[in-house]
């Protein structure tokens, strides 16, 4: 059976950013026309936490929609209970190639964004997205590798 495509999109609270996810790990963010030049990084930052904690639960809404995950109606067990507990304590993180940009999370929840200083002023705007975009496909990625050696642990 071939997996639906997951599609999920959101924009940060209060507008001026906006995000796209497709498939795992292809993220897409964008700014309202004018909004990344006006804007300074503790801005920025707060302004996609925002976005990427929506963006996830979209996401993760998308995802269910998608596939049933005890599809023969099975119990959860002590092994289950033990995988998500730890699960949700994984801290992932990524970053973008010039190291600007990092992006961590623990269980995906909260995500924290951290620009230096001089970032915006330093980057253009595609330049930006494709680091910020960079950055949140390396910290999925990150927590992807940590939930399969978790699995790995815990599922022998």
């Amino acid at each position: 059976m071939v997996e639906p495509e997951i599609h999920a999109h959101a924009s940060a609270p209060g507008g001026g950013v906006h995000g796209e996810i497709r498939g795992r790990d292809d993220v897409e963010i964008y700014f309202s026309s004018g909004f990344y030049g006006e804007a300074s990084e503790a801005e920025l930052e707060q302004r996609l936490e925002a976005l990427f904690r929506l963006l996830w639960v979209e996401f993760e809404k998308a995802r269910q929609r998608g596939q049933q995950v005890y599809a023969d109606n099975s119990e959860v067990t002590d092994a289950d209970r033990r995988f998500f507990k730890e699960r949700d304590a994984l801290v992932a993180e990524g970053g973008s190639d010039d190291a600007r940009i990092t992006i961590t999370a623990q269980g995906l929840q909260p995500w924290r964004v951290h620009i230096t200083d001089g970032t915006v002023r330093a980057l253009r705007e595609p330049e930006f997205c494709a680091g910020i975009q960079t950055a949140a496909a390396r910290l999925i990625n990150d927590r992807l590798a940590q939930a399969i050696q978790l699995r790995g642990r815990i599922y022998r």
